[in-house]
């Protein structure tokens, strides 16, 4: 059973002949903890842990970090990963993080799409992410600095070294006059399910990549006989829905 609601977006799959179940929510990203898509997600995560016994492990779309001791704390910090990871520590469930590796990922957009738009996007979409933060350490120069630098450690597979006078360059020779420290301009092109821009496509296909991966490593721990309780952004929901509805062939739960 899917739930389109104004928060999150939930997917309820099993009990199955073995009493497997599986539960997904697709998050808005943001790191408020006044978004009552948190309150959902926890009273999801309860009911969750009320209907399955054992054999539980949790899928965080974020890498695993040490979590603060508050949940509000958490959200602040890291969004929905942090809050998950924080329901799976207090629970003291294992929580993973299955991606595929940095450098195939950009080998295989740089196969498909132009590397050095490859490198914007990734930029960008990092900024975009930047924003959402309810409390920055920096301020949008340094973020935009600290982004460049990373993709710069792929130079070898972009075929050129990403900086930051690139990047404004890059910018201006994509989107003219569009101001980069814009939120809804990053929202708007690094969202993976809009199609308006070339940068919008490059994200679609490392969400691809990514879901692909994820799919794979959900296959192998379901066949284990786990529980599963994930937690991953709405671009990845829509994608992962009919696929987990497909590994899951018994009625779901109503």
């Amino acid at each position: 059973m899917s739930n389109n609601s104004p928060e999150g977006l939930i997917l309820k799959l099993g009990p199955t002949l073995n009493s497997q179940i599986l539960y997904l929510f697709g998050a808005n990203h943001s790191n408020n903890p006044n978004d009552s898509q948190f309150t959902q997600l926890q009273q999801l995560w309860n009911e969750f842990l009320s209907v399955v016994d054992n054999d539980k492990i949790v899928f965080t779309e974020g890498a695993i970090r040490e979590v603060p001791t508050n949940y509000e704390e958490a959200i602040r910090q890291r969004g929905e990963v942090g809050a998950t990871q924080w329901l799976a520590k207090k629970s003291e469930i294992l929580a993973i993080y299955p991606e595929p590796d940095e450098s195939e990922q950009r080998k295989k957009l740089c196969s498909i799409f132009d590397p050095q738009t490859v490198a914007y996007a990734l930029i960008t979409q990092n900024l975009a992410a930047w924003f959402r933060q309810t409390t920055h350490q920096s301020d949008f120069t340094e973020a935009t600095e600290r982004s460049v630098k990373r993709e710069a450690r792929f130079a070898e597979i972009f075929g050129f070294t990403p900086s930051t006078s690139w990047l404004h360059d890059q910018h201006k020779k994509l989107f003219g006059n569009q101001r980069l420290e814009d939120q809804d301009f990053l929202d708007k092109i690094s969202d993976p399910r809009k199609n308006d821009t070339p940068i919008n496509a490059i994200v679609a296909g490392r969400t691809k990549i990514r879901n692909e991966y994820i799919h794979n490593c959900i296959v192998e721990i379901w066949k284990s006989g786990k529980n599963i309780f994930m937690v991953y952004g709405k671009g990845h929901f829509v994608v992962l829905e009919p696929i987990l509805k497909k590994m899951v062939t018994d009625k779901p739960i109503d």
